[in-house]
Order: structure tokens, then sequence, then C-alpha cells
């Protein structure tokens, strides 16, 4: 039997153990034979305000037959359990729904453990350990077993027939949502690059005369340009500042960068021992690192951006799904770069300090510390995917356990009556049913979003208000309405159902007593 998320395998063992233990109490205690004898009085009372003589001994023995025949059909099947039918008979599994960080999730099992925190924390309701009551916790009755059984295996075929799968752009988001720096080398890099390069080209850039910026730069500022646009240059790998001449590629790093050797025809301030001149003064040594310009500190093997892509396997698999979205290798490196540099949140630290051991200490506690706000930022900013459909599925296997629970209680105080059995058959599945809509909710979304990005995104768009953001808001109210909407919809259609279908067989029922007492009376007159 297939279920929904890992809780649900705890949740449905939970469930049904409290279940057996209710049924224990009622039938220990001989409550079990009190609605049959309410059955008896209540024929006889019916009989008794009707006239004895109206219905007839044999119409009260039809009708108390009626009754108890159905009253024992039900209490046999949604009262009574059977080891046949117990959960330690089946295998409940779960397979993980695909995500950016595992595409290809294993289905995990009860038995075999689900590899998640539940393993440990609920081992009880898998022995049998969390209750000190005898006998087996895990029988379930004949029909609840079969509700529970086409339930899960109508979701399972529901979930086969539609490719499931996320857009790459949902992907993108959650791998960003989650994405962190760890590295304070790393987090360094980024402050450096930021002091030293980016706020004095920002600067330069406020100083300079529109009519001064060649055509190709008015071209990457044009406010029709859906790639870079006006904002380009507030951020550290601005295009402009890339490939305008007097910046990037003019202006160098005020401090040596590891990993760029020394150049003399661009490091000419360094003593060069093949000039033939002599050093400044008597020991002078050369630094062991050369000092970059701010285009190659930006875009070489050894430079800022690959550093933020290559830092993990994490970022890696990020700017792999990237690269399927952006065709231009530029511009996906500069996506994820964009994405380092607001988490990194650098703020511009005087060059001559840089370097120094308070500043370096002081930008390694102030990344750190702008990680966990960012983080904070985007848990309270936005409704995603992952988070809400988490706590859906958890919700859900919470109800369910709730309704195991209760059903043999409540098909006792019913005076085990066929209407509630109805009742129960239809709430269950319908409970089980919006793990499929939620499905469908995923595959729908990753239509949506692509029909909302056709022109491309910034990864940022996704975790703090920018160019985007009313489509951000537009996204997340279309999010909420299919994930809460859609089952809301689906559940009072299913309760109308139900309750059209327990008017039938009331009189269903009301109408084979009636006959059965027309029979007895007319064999009665006879006589």
């Amino acid at each position: 039997m297939q279920l929904d998320s890992y809780l649900e395998i705890f949740t449905t063992m939970y469930g049904w153990a409290f279940a057996n233990i209710f049924g224990e109490i009622i039938t220990g205690t001989g409550l079990v034979v009190i609605p049959f004898m309410l059955i008896v009085f209540n024929a006889w009372r019916e009989a008794k305000e009707q006239g004895a003589e109206t219905v007839g001994v044999f119409g009260v023995i039809d009708r108390i037959g009626t009754q108890l025949i159905a009253a024992l059909f039900v209490f046999s099947v949604c009262f009574a359990t059977l080891p046949v039918t117990s959960l330690h008979s089946i295998s409940l599994s779960y397979k993980p729904r695909p995500t950016a960080t595992d595409p290809n999730p294993a289905p995990v099992t009860r038995d075999g453990g689900t590899g998640s925190t539940f393993d440990t924390a609920m081992v009880d309701a898998i022995d049998g350990s969390m209750s000190g009551a005898g006998g087996s916790l895990s029988n379930v009755p004949a029909w609840w077993f079969t509700v529970m059984s086409i339930s899960a295996g109508m979701n399972t075929a529901l979930r086969a027939g539609i490719n499931n799968s996320e857009s790459e752009i949902r992907a993108i988001e959650e791998l960003a949502r989650i994405a962190t720096i760890e590295d304070p080398a790393l987090l360094h890099s980024v402050q450096r690059f930021y002091s030293e390069c980016f706020k004095p080209a920002q600067s330069r850039y406020i100083n300079t005369v529109r009519t001064d910026i060649s055509a190709s730069g008015q071209a990457i500022l044009a406010i029709t340009n859906t790639n870079y646009g006006p904002n380009d240059v507030g951020w550290m790998g601005s295009q402009l500042f890339r490939t305008e001449p007097g910046f990037y590629a003019d202006m160098r790093a005020a401090n040596p960068v590891q990993g760029f050797p020394i150049n003399f025809a661009r490091d000419g301030d360094y003593y060069n021992p093949s000039a033939g001149a002599p050093p400044p003064y008597e020991g002078y040594v050369n630094p062991d690192w050369g000092r970059p310009t701010c285009k190659e500190w930006w875009e070489d093997a050894a430079g800022v951006r690959e550093a933020m892509i290559r830092q993990s396997d994490r970022w890696q698999n990020l700017s792999n799904r990237i690269a399927l979205v952006f065709t231009d290798p530029d511009r996906a490196k500069d996506q994820l770069a964009m994405l380092a540099e607001h988490l990194a949140n650098p703020s511009f630290v005087d060059t001559t300090r840089a370097l120094g051991f308070d500043a370096s200490i002081q930008q390694n506690v102030g990344g750190a510390v702008s990680t966990i706000g960012v983080f904070l930022t985007q848990l309270f900013s936005y409704v995603t995917i992952n988070p809400l459909l988490n706590g859906l599925l958890m919700m859900q296997a919470i109800i369910l356990m709730g309704m195991y629970m209760f059903l043999p209680l409540i098909t006792f105080l019913s005076g085990y009556n066929l209407k509630v059995m109805l009742y129960g058959a239809v709430a269950v599945f319908t409970v089980k049913f919006w793990a499929i809509l939620w499905s469908f909710t995923v595959w729908m979304d990753a239509h949506l979003v692509n029909a909302m990005y056709p022109e491309g995104f910034k990864v940022t768009d996704f975790i703090r208000s920018t160019g985007n953001d009313y489509k951000l808001t537009l996204m997340a109210m279309l999010m909420m309405t299919m994930f809460l909407g859609l089952p809301a919809l689906w559940t009072v259609m299913m309760s109308w159902i139900g309750i059209r279908m327990g008017t039938t067989l009331d009189s269903m029922v009301s109408s084979t007593s009636k006959t059965a007492e027309g029979a007895a009376n007319r064999s009665v007159g006879r006589r």
C-alpha cells in the first residue's frame, strides 16, 4: 500500500493502534452488545406505538431481523478485526516526490526504514510499544482496510498517469532558497571585490555624462533590454562595467589577489628584475600575487565569479539547472553570481583596511549574520511549493490518523449504522484524494511558471522583491488557490455526494423493512 508522505506511514500505524485500543475497551466491557439490544428495543417500541394489531408479531420479528442483519454486517466488516487485514501483513511504502536535489528518489518502506527522522522518533508505532495493551494493535476491520487499499491504489495510479516533474524555474527557485555561503574565504573575496572594484566603478558611472557612454553601453542600459536594462549597474557583475572602456578593464584590485600571478605587463608598480632597474630599496621583495584588473578578477578561472559557482556541490547543481534555462553561458554564470552576492550581502570597506585582521573577522561575522538574516527574510517573504506541500501532506497524515482512530468508536456509537459505514468510506477517500489534487497543482504550477516567465528571469527575483514582484504575487495567489481551494471544493462536492448516497441507502433499508412487514402481515391474514 503506497502512502503519500513519510509521516503517513507512522500516523497510519498510530491511528489504528488507538482504534484497536478503543475497540478492546468496548468489547472487554461488554458494551459491544448494547447497539443490538437497542435495535430490539426500538423495534418493539415502534410496533407498540403503531399498535400491535396493525404491525403484527411477524412484522415485528421481520423488522428486528432486517435491522439486526444490517447491524451484524456493519459490525463484522467495520468493527471486528481480522489478522489477515493487519497492517503488518502488507508493505506500507512511500515514493518521495522528485526534487531539485534528488530528481530520482527511491521508494521507502515501513519495514526497510524510511531514512527520515521519523524512524527513530516514531519507532513505537511499528513495534506497538507505544501502548501496554495486549493483542495486536495493527489489525484493521475488513471494510476500512478495503477503503484504504482502493484509495491508495487510485492515488498511485493517478500519480503515475501524469508527468509530475516541476519546471526548471521552480527547481532553481527551490535550490536558490536553500543556498548559503559557508566559506569565509569566499565571503572575504566577495567583500574585497565589492569594495575595490564595484563601488569605485559605480561612483565613476554616477559621475559619467551619459552621452559619453558608447553605443553598445547605451544598448545595455536601454529600458527595452530585458536581459540587462537600467538596473544592470546595481550589482557587482554589471555587463556595462565589464564591457565599457574606463571601468573594470581599466581598474585594478587595490591589493594582491590570491590565484593571480604577477604580470609585469599589467603590474607595472611591481619591481621587475629583468628590466634592469634597481629595486626600490635594499631587500625589497614583490608580493606573492599580482593585482588583476577588475575584469580579470571577475571573469577568469581564478576569479570571484567562478569561486561562487564552484563553492559546493549544491551550487554546482544549481549552476547546471540554470544552464538549462539560459542558453548564454555568461548569463547563466551571472545569475548564480547575482544570487551569491545577495546572500553575501557585502558592504563597502576602505581598501586600506580590507586585508587587515579586524576587517576579516568583521566581514566573516557580518557575512554569517547576513546569511541568517537573508534566510529569515526568505522564510517569511513568499509562499513556496515545497514547504507548503510538505506542511499540507503532514496535515493530511494527522487528519487521517484522527479518522482511523475514531472510525470503530463512531461505528459503535451509531449503532452499527449502514449510513455511517458509507460516510466513513467517503470521508477516507476524500481526504486521501487531497494528495492527488496537490500533485495536479504542482503539475499545473510548472506550466503557469513557464507561461509567466517566457522571456527569462532573475534568480534573485524569487527570494527578494525586484522587478517581477507582481508576477511572484500572482503566482503565490494562484498557488494558494490551487493548494487550498481545490481540496476544499473537492471536499464540498464529496460531502454532497455522500449525503445523497446516505439518503438513498436509508430509503432502501426502510423500503426493505416495510416490504418484509407487509409480507408478514399478508401471511398472517391468510392464516
